[in-house]
C-alpha cells in the first residue's frame, strides 16, 4: 500500500510529456461525413493541379497553336500560325504529287492533282488549329485538356477544281454506267405496246469524289469504287394512266367539222399523234399521254386546207424609179394547237369521238406597217447592161437569176452576198447550159451568163456609193463590159457582196428584156455623190498563139478558131462624198490575163499543074 493511500490524501497526476495539437478540418466540414470530407479535397487538388497546369500551358503556348493539335495526319502543335501555314503546304503538295489510281468494273483510270485542280487554303486551317483552346474559358480549358490527354484533330479539307473532278467522274460514268430502263409506252398504229422497267449499274458519283479527293492526302494511292443498282424513275404502275388512255385514244376513228363540211380521221393516223411525257405527281414521276401538236397539224391542215387561206407579206413593186407597197393579208387557219388540246379530251372521253374544227387568224410575217417602217421610198441608183439576144440558154439564166434577185431586201448594216442570195444554180430551178468562162476559157456550164447579172448588180453598187465588200474581175477581158468594171461570180467561188451601210432597209430590184437586164436599188437615199475615174490599160501582153496542123487545109492557108485576148491591167478609183465631204474611196484594180489563140494551119499539098502546049 503506497504512502498516499495510507495518508488518505487526494492522488496526483502523473508526470507526462506535452501532446501537440492534432490538424483538424474546417469548422464547416466538420459537419461532413468522412468520406465527403476525403472527396472535396481531392475535388480542390485537381482544381489547383488544373489551374496550375492550364496557366503554364497559356504561358507556353502563347503565339502558338497548342500542343496536341494536328491537322488531318499532320502534327502542328507548337507552331506558330506561319510555320502551320508552310508545313500544311508543303504536305499537301508532297502527299498529292503522285496520282490516284482511281479501278470500277474492268476499267481504271490515273488521276493528277493537276486534273483535277487540287489546292488547300492552308491559312484557313491553321487558323482553326490556332483557335483550339482558345474559347471561352470552360470549353477552352477542356479543349487544351483534350489536346494534351488525347489531341485533337482538325479535319484537312481540300479544295478542288469542280469542271475537272467533273471530266474525270464524266470518264468514269460513260465507261461504267449502264442505264436504267424507264418502264414506257409505245403506239404503232392501233397496237399499244408497254416496256417493262429495269435496274441500271453505276457508281455513287458523290461518294467517289469524296475518296478521290481524300486519297490525294492518304497512304493508300488506290480507290476501287463498287457499282451500285441504278432504279428507274418510272415504273410499271406509273404508266398505268398513259397506257390506258392511248388505248382509249386509237380505239376508233375520229370525225372533223366545220359548218357543213366534215372529214374522218383513221385510228392508225390518231396513234401518229400520240406520245408520252413525264410529269411529277405526289413526289414521284408519271407517264402522261398527249397529242402532238406539229403531228396533229401535219395530218389535219392539209385535209382541211379548203376552209383555210394563207397570209400573204407586205411586198414592194419597183417601176420606173417608184416604189409601192403591196399591202399584207392576214390568213385564216385551223388552231391546230388548240385543237390538239381539246382532241386528247374528246379521245379519252366517254361521248362520240367529234370535234368541230376551230380557226384562228394568222398575221403576216411582214404587215403592211412593218413594211412602211422600213423605209424603202425611193430608187438609190440603178444600172443596165446589153447582152446578144441570139444565145438563148444564155437569155434564159439572165432572166431566171434576175426573178430569183429581185424582191431581195438588206437589213440596216446588213452585208449583201450575192450566192447566199441566189443559191446553187441546179437544173431544177430552170438554169440551162450555156458558155461561161472557167480557167481562161469559154466552156458549157449550167447557169452560163450569171456573170451578166454580177455584173450588172457591182455597177449599180458602184454608183450607189455603198461600200463594196468583196468583187473580184473575170480572168480574162471582156469588151462588152464596162472598163475595170465587171464582175465575176460562181458558186463556191467568187462572190459578189456589198453593206448597207444606211439608217434604212435597201431593196433590189430587176427588170429585163431579151437583150438588156436592170437591176435597182431602193431605199432611203444616203445623199452620196458618187465620181469615179477609170485608168489606162497597163501591162499589155499579148495573146499566145498556139498552131495546130490540119491536114484538110491547104499549105500557107491559115484559120482562126479561137481569138485571142490581150492579158492587160485597168484600175477604177471611186469617191463617194456626202455634203461635200469624203465619205469613202475605193480602188478597183483588175487584172485580166492574156488568153491564147488558136490558129489551125493548113499542110495538105497544092497539086502541080502540066504545062499546056499550044495549038
Amino acid at each position: 500500500m503506497s504512502e498516499d493511500q495510507v495518508s488518505g490524501s487526494i492522488p496526483r497526476r502523473a508526470s507526462r510529456t506535452p501532446r501537440r495539437r492534432g490538424l483538424r478540418w474546417p469548422a464547416w466540414l466538420e459537419r461532413w461525413p468522412a468520406p465527403a470530407r476525403i472527396a472535396a479535397v481531392v475535388l480542390a487538388t485537381v482544381i489547383v493541379v488544373v489551374a496550375v497546369g492550364a496557366a503554364v500551358d497559356v504561358a507556353l503556348a502563347a503565339g502558338r497553336i497548342h500542343p496536341g493539335v494536328r491537322v488531318g495526319d499532320l502534327p502542328v502543335g507548337g507552331m506558330r500560325v506561319d510555320e502551320a501555314v508552310g508545313a500544311l503546304g508543303v504536305y499537301v503538295a508532297q502527299s498529292s504529287a503522285e496520282p490516284v489510281t482511281v479501278a470500277a468494273g474492268e476499267h481504271s483510270w490515273s488521276v493528277g492533282a493537276v486534273e483535277v485542280g487540287l489546292s488547300v487554303d492552308a491559312t484557313a486551317l491553321a487558323g482553326e488549329a490556332f483557335a483550339v483552346g482558345r474559347g471561352e474559358f470552360g470549353s477552352a480549358v477542356a479543349e487544351r485538356v483534350r489536346a494534351l490527354l488525347g489531341g485533337v484533330t482538325v479535319p484537312l479539307q481540300l479544295d478542288y477544281d469542280t469542271d475537272g473532278l467533273e471530266t474525270v467522274l464524266a470518264a468514269i460514268r460513260d465507261a461504267t454506267t449502264i442505264p436504267a430502263v424507264d418502264a414506257a409506252v409505245a403506239v404503232e398504229g392501233v397496237s399499244v405496246t408497254r416496256t417493262e422497267p429495269r435496274d441500271g449499274l453505276g457508281v455513287d458519283e458523290d461518294a467517289a469524289a469524296e475518296r478521290i479527293i481524300a486519297a490525294f492526302v492518304s497512304d493508300v494511292r488506290a480507290v476501287t469504287l463498287e457499282l451500285v443498282p441504278i432504279a428507274p424513275e418510272v415504273m410499271t404502275e406509273d404508266t398505268e394512266d398513259a397506257y390506258q388512255a392511248a388505248l382509249k385514244m386509237v380505239s376508233a376513228p375520229l370525225t372533223l367539222y366545220y359548218d357543213d363540211k366534215r372529214w374522218e380521221v383513221a385510228a392508225s393516223a390518231i396513234g401518229d399523234w400520240i406520245d408520252f411525257r413525264r410529269v411529277e405527281s405526289t413526289g414521284s414521276v408519271v407517264l402522261e399521254a398527249y397529242l402532238v401538236s406539229e403531228e396533229v397539224s401535219a395530218t389535219v391542215l392539209p385535209m382541211v386546207e379548203q376552209v383555210g387561206r394563207p397570209a400573204k407579206d407586205a411586198t414592194f413593186v419597183a417601176s420606173a424609179g417608184k416604189v409601192t407597197i403591196v399591202p399584207a393579208e392576214d390568213g385564216l387557219a385551223a388552231d391546230a394547237e388548240s385543237l390538239a388540246e381539246r382532241l386528247t379530251t374528246v379521245l379519252t372521253g366517254s361521248d362520240a369521238r367529234e370535234a368541230e374544227l376551230t380557226m384562228h387568224r394568222v398575221e403576216a410575217s411582214r404587215t403592211t406597217e412593218d413594211a412602211q417602217a422600213m423605209g424603202i421610198v425611193e430608187r438609190i441608183a440603178t444600172f443596165t447592161t446589153e447582152y446578144a439576144s441570139s444565145n438563148k440558154p444564155r437569155v434564159n439564166n439572165i432572166h431566171v437569176l434576175s426573178d430569183a434577185l429581185n424582191g431581195t431586201l438588206v437589213a440596216p448594216g446588213g452585208v449583201f452576198s450575192f450566192n447566199e442570195s441566189i443559191g446553187q444554180r441546179t437544173a431544177a430551178k430552170g438554169y440551162q447550159e450555156a458558155n461561161a468562162i472557167v480557167n481562161g476559157k469559154l466552156v458549157p456550164q449550167l447557169g452560163g451568163g450569171i456573170c451578166q447579172v454580177g455584173t450588172t448588180i457591182f455597177n449599180t453598187v458602184f454608183f450607189s456609193g455603198l461600200p463594196v465588200v468583196e468583187r473580184r474581175n473575170h480572168s480574162q477581158y471582156i469588151s462588152s463590159y464596162p472598163k475595170g468594171r465587171d464582175a465575176t461570180v460562181s458558186w463556191g467561188g467568187p462572190d459578189f457582196k456589198f453593206k448597207n451601210d444606211t439608217d434604212h432597209w435597201v431593196l433590189v430590184a430587176t427588170s429585163y428584156t431579151n437583150s438588156s437586164v436592170t437591176i435597182s436599188l431602193y431605199g432611203t437615199s444616203p445623199g452620196y455623190d458618187v465620181t469615179y475615174e477609170t485608168g489606162p490599160f497597163t501591162n499589155l501582153v499579148d495573146p499566145p498563139v498556139r498552131e495546130v496542123k490540119d491536114p484538110d487545109l491547104p499549105v500557107g492557108s491559115k484559120v482562126v478558131d479561137e481569138r485571142g485576148v490581150s492579158g492587160r491591167t485597168i484600175v477604177v478609183s471611186r469617191t463617194v462624198r456626202k455634203g461635200g465631204t469624203v465619205v469613202r474611196t475605193d480602188t478597183f484594180k483588175s487584172v485580166y490575163r492574156a488568153v491564147e489563140e488558136v490558129v489551125r494551119v493548113g499542110t495538105k499539098p497544092v497539086a502541080s499543074q502540066s504545062p499546056t502546049s499550044t495549038p
